[in-house]
């Protein structure tokens, strides 16, 4: 995979992460007993970042891609933790259970594509014989110069 397609395909899952959490927001709304810090911080990483990241990507940082499967990692491990949390505690949450295993398991998958993804693209690792991977060889020398009579 060509490393400029690693950058979009990771812009895109990074847009799809946001716009879940986003969908997120808007259907269960804010903690009421959170500080404005707390929900800074929260918002900034779950909004601001993924977005950040992007616009880098799309502009071409290959320290991005690192960036991104970070994100990824930090991610996948959160909506992991939220599942098993859930489910241990199914009986004082059954009526919004599903909806927020279901969108763990969204991000989750993201998360883990994003992975995937950058980590590829960051270690430029592609199919045998493929064209950014053969090393280039070194242009053949100039011929000598006839001498001017």
């Amino acid at each position: 995979m060509p490393a400029m397609s690693a950058h979009r395909v990771m812009a895109v899952l990074l847009l799809a992460l946001f716009l879940l959490a986003l969908v997120a927001r808007i259907t269960q709304g804010t903690a009421a007993h959170t500080t404005l810090l707390n929900r800074l911080a929260w918002e900034g990483y779950l909004f601001g970042l993924p977005l950040l990241l992007g616009g880098f990507l799309l502009a071409g940082a290959r320290w991005a891609l690192m960036g991104g499967v970070i994100y990824g990692t930090i991610g996948l491990a959160l909506d992991i933790s939220t599942v098993v949390q859930l489910l241990s505690h199914a009986e004082t949450l059954a009526g919004d259970l599903r909806n927020q295993i279901v969108m763990s398991g969204l991000t989750g998958l993201l998360n883990g594509l994003l992975i995937l993804f950058g980590g590829r693209g960051f270690l430029n690792v592609g199919p045998a014989g493929a064209g950014s991977d053969v090393p280039r060889a070194d242009p053949p020398p100039n011929p000598p110069s006839l001498p001017s009579a």
